[in-house]
């Protein structure tokens, strides 16, 4: 009787994580044409100048200025902060990860052509 109880919480737990949704087509957060001033600057200002602002990024360890609009579309664009953030999730250190919603609206920004 244990082994059929263990069996159907293995199974509800696996129902539970499987319903989790992975993609990034429902998540909140999102807007379809996001905007460096509006969507982009304000994450950056929250989540990346603390150690990536020009005036602290050498002395916080963070290396990369992100703090202006040409810096964070360089980066996103030839460098790895993409991948920083949604593959290996090295990014931002010692601070909560970006949300699906948050890595979503880079996404869409890049793909839009980085309007300012």
């Amino acid at each position: 009787m244990r082994k059929v109880y263990l069996l159907v919480a293995v199974m509800t737990g696996l129902l539970v994580v499987s319903c989790e949704s992975s993609t990034y087509d429902q998540v909140e957060g999102f807007v379809e044409n996001p905007t460096y001033v509006t969507n982009i600057k304000p994450l950056i200002d929250n989540k990346c100048n603390a150690c990536h602002a020009a005036s602290v990024s050498d002395v916080a360890g963070g290396g990369t200025a992100l703090d202006s609009y040409d810096s964070f579309r360089a980066s996103v664009e030839y460098g790895s902060t993409l991948r920083d953030i949604d593959t290996t999730h090295t990014m931002p250190k010692n601070r909560a990860p970006l949300t699906k919603g948050q890595i979503k609206l880079i996404y869409a920004w890049k793909n839009t052509g980085f309007p300012q």
